[in-house]
């Protein structure tokens, strides 16, 4: 959309800042976007006596060993929003009394947001935007699957930075989002 000085606008995407309810977080797992880390969800049958032990995924070695970062963030725009080509794990550990922490994930794959940018069919629903839970086994450890669209930033305002983890393989790197006329918005 030009404006009227000939220059390209972004339409700009108010999301809505939802909870993260373990419901919520099953939702992003059915629809094959994370991989939930919580009690009981991945508990094997061992016998008596025995031990049982089960990948539940295996990072591709062109990206290197896996690795642990920690990450933190004192920015309120987007501008890392993108896709990683492997896995990826959220472990939400972290201080609750930081600045309000968003973590954004399209309900798409990287694709298949690229599709609806250029066709201009984005919309507001098209993503959720979680509002960060720290240190709850029923919600805050999850897998990022690969090639999911997400991102997080932090509320305007005075506070200290939001922190937490991730495990990944050493290599990854990410590709980001070219929204060309859109604008991602948290709220405020």
């Amino acid at each position: 959309m030009k404006g009227m000085n000939g220059c390209y606008m972004r339409e700009k995407l108010e999301l809505l800042a939802v909870e993260m309810t373990p419901e919520r977080m099953q939702d992003l797992e059915d629809r094959q976007l994370i991989v939930r880390l919580c009690p009981g969800h991945h508990e094997l049958p061992a016998p008596a006596g025995e031990t049982h032990w089960k990948a539940i995924y295996e990072s591709d070695l062109s990206y290197g060993p896996h690795k642990l970062i920690t990450v933190t963030v004192n920015r309120s725009t987007l501008a890392s929003f993108g896709t990683h080509p492997d896995h990826e794990e959220f472990l939400l550990i972290g201080n609750a009394n930081t600045k309000p922490m968003y973590l954004i994930i399209c309900l798409h794959k990287k694709v298949e947001l690229a599709r609806r940018i250029a066709a201009h069919l984005l919309k507001p629903e098209d993503f959720v935007c979680l509002r960060v839970t720290y240190n709850d086994p029923q919600v805050s450890f999850f897998t990022m699957l690969a090639e999911v669209p997400h991102g997080e930033a932090v509320a305007d305002g005075v506070g200290r930075p939001a922190s937490f983890y991730v495990t990944e393989p050493r290599d990854l790197g990410i590709e980001l989002t070219k929204f060309g006329s859109y604008e991602l918005c948290i709220p405020r």
